[in-house]
Formats: structure tokens, sequence, C-alpha cells
């Protein structure tokens, strides 16, 4: 699935107010962090012309780690670091662009044909995400379709790419007025007005997280019950002995965008599900996919979807607190070149993903921190319940870094700043020296 760009992120983490903390076995990946049409890690991808590398066929096509892919992995795992910053930077100028040139008050006054402050919001959401689009096409393109196709992952043509980053721009534009419009009526009205979008966000969070499973991903990908009934009937088991009742496991055409390994826990109450990307049913051994089944399972009965959202509002409070405390003296400041002077001002809206986005990128070392955490807790879960042997557990992570091009062991700091998953390396050497209890 095509990632959607950084300020669509920014964009977005602000109308539905979620740090969201992804339970997920995978390792991180930028794209991570940026899909608004999954809720759970994306997956995009590289091959050059002259390696044979491909997935679906077999994990012998490409496990164990060759050394031309070894050196692939090195590369990326570089252009990945790099991107991170190039990303976040694109981001603020482009924002800064829409703001310094007027822009953004020249879309607020086109949206002003229509009379009612609901619409008005909303055509300059849709005016907004076009113009975004198009200002951040080139560096999108690159990132997402160039570099992700010279690596091998990317499964698409460039139109089922472009359709689905249409699609992507549609959802946003649908689900994110209600949020956006709250977000400014608060504003007018109420100087505490961080306080009450920060409650907001709340419920709305819950509720995109029950229904994104079944409306909106389902757009994007087709969700089945697992067809292997051998290994469907392991992880009921498997989910009997952990205390789930009425688990739904599903496997996802998740190779029809990349060839990216993964698979994630989402959904709440009926929605709740544990999703298997069919790639990894191709290449994994049954061994293998118990453990990260059993690894989900562990984040389902630790409740870390609540806590994440739970640690998602703190954040995002502290973050629109501080936006109330600093932005005004901007406004003052830049008010003839941004040509409008109060936050209320729809035109605005550049100016708080500026401030969303800064604060968000400092604000990444606490909530990766624990995500961290809570991972090092499942992993250890799925060495307790699954009693797969310490060398499956690590073959499985092995091979995570094979597929997926992730770093093992990346620099301490980038690990800190930017990983929601213990580097690969530091698992692997958990479960190589973990003893389930009760042995």
């Amino acid at each position: 699935m095509s990632m959607v760009k950084p300020s669509l992120a920014a964009l977005f983490f602000l109308l539905v107010g979620v740090f969201m903390v992804q339970p997920v076995i995978a390792q991180d990946s930028p794209e991570a962090a940026t899909d608004t049409t999954q809720p759970a890690v994306t997956a995009d991808s590289l091959s050059d012309q002259q390696e044979t590398d491909t997935v679906g066929s077999g994990a012998g096509t490409m496990y164990p780690m060759s050394p031309e892919r070894r050196a692939k992995l090195i590369s990326y795992s570089r252009f990945v670091n790099i991107w991170r910053f190039v990303g976040f930077f694109v981001t603020l100028g482009l924002m800064a662009l829409i703001l310094f040139t007027g822009f953004s008050a020249r879309m607020r006054d086109w949206a002003g044909v229509v009379k009612k402050k609901f619409l008005v919001v909303w055509l300059f959401l849709v005016l907004f995400l076009i113009v975004d689009y198009l200002l951040n096409f080139p560096f999108h393109f690159y990132r997402g379709f160039i570099v992700e196709n010279q690596y091998g992952f990317l499964n698409q043509s460039f139109g089922e790419w472009f359709a689905e980053d249409m699609l992507s721009l549609l959802v946003t534009a649908i689900v994110g007025v209600v949020p956006l419009w709250f977000l400014y009526w608060v504003i007018a009205r109420s100087r505490k007005w961080w306080l009450w979008a920060s409650v907001a966000a709340m419920p709305f969070a819950v509720f995109m997280i029950v229904i994104a499973p079944v409306v909106i991903a389902p757009l994007f990908n087709k969700y089945e019950p697992l067809k292997d009934k051998t290994l469907e009937a392991e992880i009921l088991t498997l989910a009997e002995k952990a205390g789930i009742k009425g688990s739904d496991v599903f496997q996802v055409d998740a190779s029809k965008q990349s060839s990216k390994i993964n698979a994630y826990v989402t959904g709440l109450f009926a929605t709740k599900r544990i999703v298997l990307y069919d790639t990894m049913i191709d290449n994994f051994e049954s061994d293998e996919i118990l453990f990260v089944m059993g690894h989900e399972m562990g984040h389902y009965l630790m409740h870390h979807i609540w806590k994440g959202l739970a640690l998602a509002i703190i954040l995002i409070t502290l973050a629109l607190w501080i936006t109330s405390r600093t932005i005004s003296p901007v406004i003052d400041r830049f008010k003839h070149r941004f040509k409008f002077d109060r936050l209320e001002d729809i035109a605005s809206l550049p100016l708080i993903i500026i401030f969303v986005t800064i604060l968000s990128f400092l604000m990444e070392p606490i909530s990766n921190g624990v995500s961290r955490y809570m991972e090092r807790q499942s992993d250890k879960f799925a060495m307790d319940i699954s009693r797969v042997s310490a060398e499956s557990a690590e073959i499985a992570f092995d091979k995570l870094s094979v597929f997926n091009l992730s770093d093992p062991d990346p620099h301490p700091v980038i690990e800190f700043w930017f990983y929601s998953h213990p580097a690969l390396s530091k698992r692997i050497n958990f479960v190589r020296n973990y003893k389930p209890s009760g042995t």
C-alpha cells in the first residue's frame, strides 16, 4: 500500500488525535507511521534487476541472507534513516510555503463561497489535501514508488499505486472533516480548547480503531479467514490456551502491494482481530508463525491497545497545550504574511500542522520507549505461551530482517528516537537466552 505523505500524516495525527503505539511484530519502517489507510504497519519494498530475490515462492529463494542481500539491507537502512529527517523537513518546508505565500488564506477565501461553517471546513480540507498532495508528489513518488520499486518491494504498477493514493486521500477527506470542524469550533469558544480537543480525541480514536478493520482496511485489501485449516486450528488452540475466546484470525493479500512481511493485532470489541500477511504465510514455518501469533495474543491480553491509546491522549494533550501557549506570538509576528490574525481562522491549519509535526518528532522517544517495553513484554509472553524453540523464534526475527531489509543492529540513537520495537539483534538475543516460565 502506498504510503501517505509526511504532511498528510501530521494532518491525520491532528484529526484522529492519536500518537498510536501500534502493537505489531514486524520491525520499524517509516511507512508504519505514515499510512492512514490501515491500522498497522504498511508493507512497501525494493530489488535491483540483477538479483533474483522474490517472495511468495518459499523462503528458500531469499533466506538465509546472501552477501548481496546484506549489501542491499545496509543501503536501504541508510536511506531510511536519512529519509526520516528529509520527510520531517519537507513537511515543515511545504507547510511554511503554503503559509508565507498567503495561499492558505486564499484557500480559506475560496472555501468561503459556501455559507455553512461545516461545509467551509470540509471544502478547505479538500483544497488543502489537493494542494498538499501536488506539492508533496515529487518527494512521495520518489520515496513511495521509485525507491520501493528499486529495492524490490513494490508489487504495483504506477496506475495501481496512484489509484490507492487517490482512495487514501478520499478516505482522509471523509474521515477528517468532523474532528477538524470540532477542533476549530472549540478553538473559537474556549481558551482551554487544547483540553476539550484532547478529551474528544479519545472517543473518536476508539471509533476509528473499531471501524477501521471492517470499513477502511477492506477498501485496500481482501481480508479472509486463514485458508490453511491446519494452521488455523493450531492458532485457535494457542488462543484457547492463552484464554482468548472467540478470536478471529485473518489473512490479508498484502502481497498485492508489497513483498514485506508483517502481522498485527487491531480493532476493539467485536472488530478485534489478528491479521497475517500472506507473505508471512508463504515464507514462515508453522512454529515461526505460532511464535508471532503468541506475540500478538500477548498484546491483546496485556491490553496494549488501550495502554497505547491512553499514552496517545496524554501526549496529544501535552502537544496541544504547548501549541496553545506558543502559537499566538507566531501569528502576531507574521499575520501580514499569513493573511490571518486569529488561531480560529481555518487558514491556520498549516501552522498547527507545523507545531504538531515538531512536537510529535520531539515526543517520539517517549512513545517509542513505551512501545519497545510493550514489545518486549509480548516477546516474553510468546515464548511462554507458544513453547516454540528459541531457534524458531530467532529464525522468525531473522526472516523479518532478510525480507524487509530491516537493520538488525541500528545506531543506538536511531533506535532510541525512532524505533517502536527493540532492535532485531536485541530481540534475537533475548529469545536465545530466555527460559520460558515453568521450565
